[in-house]
């Protein structure tokens, strides 16, 4: 007979449990399953039975929630710079009748890096956001609300060129 796992042609065939299927397997391959007498080859202490009707209908709940229609776009709210966050510190800053060095050592930065602040060729980590944020008392973050769409590992629901071209003929 051929052995249902390996494809094998072999004399003696036994019976044996693999994630729940019954298969006719050779010597070698009745390893990776349980006997149905309920010694288990491989895995001690789970019976050699199919699953009962308990464990059919929770694994099919579980898959029920996974089939579930989701919403396809998911909204998440995050803190990010304000965009006009040079044109604010530099107000600020001349509010308070300071000066760039002056400011740079309160913050302890260089006053080279106030200044990149203030033209905006450089962007302030997250320490050096709340630095000036403490000391100048402004607000230079904004929470805001990204849609984004939900990634398809996998999908073949994508067009591609191929299929631009298979539809315009």
């Amino acid at each position: 007979m051929i052995c249902e796992m390996c494809g094998k042609e072999s004399d003696i065939v036994r019976t044996i449990f693999l994630e729940g299927a019954q298969l006719k397997v050779c010597k070698e391959c009745s390893r990776f399953g349980e006997s149905p007498e309920g010694k288990s080859s491989s895995k001690k202490g789970r019976g050699g039975t199919a699953p009962t009707r308990a464990v059919v209908a929770e694994r099919l709940q579980a898959r029920e929630r996974r089939m579930r229609s989701r919403d396809v776009f998911q909204e998440e709210t995050v803190i990010d710079l304000v965009p006009d966050y040079d044109k604010v510190i530099r107000d600020a800053r001349m509010a308070r009748d300071l000066k760039q060095d002056e400011l740079a050592s309160r913050v302890n930065e260089k006053s080279s890096v106030i200044a990149q602040l203030e033209n905006g060729s450089m962007r302030p980590s997250d320490q050096l956001i709340k630095k000036l944020e403490r000391e100048l008392n402004i607000k230079l973050t904004e929470r805001v609300t990204l849609v984004k769409p939900e990634s398809s590992k996998g999908s073949r629901n994508v067009l591609t060129l191929g299929d631009l071209i298979k539809k315009e003929k």
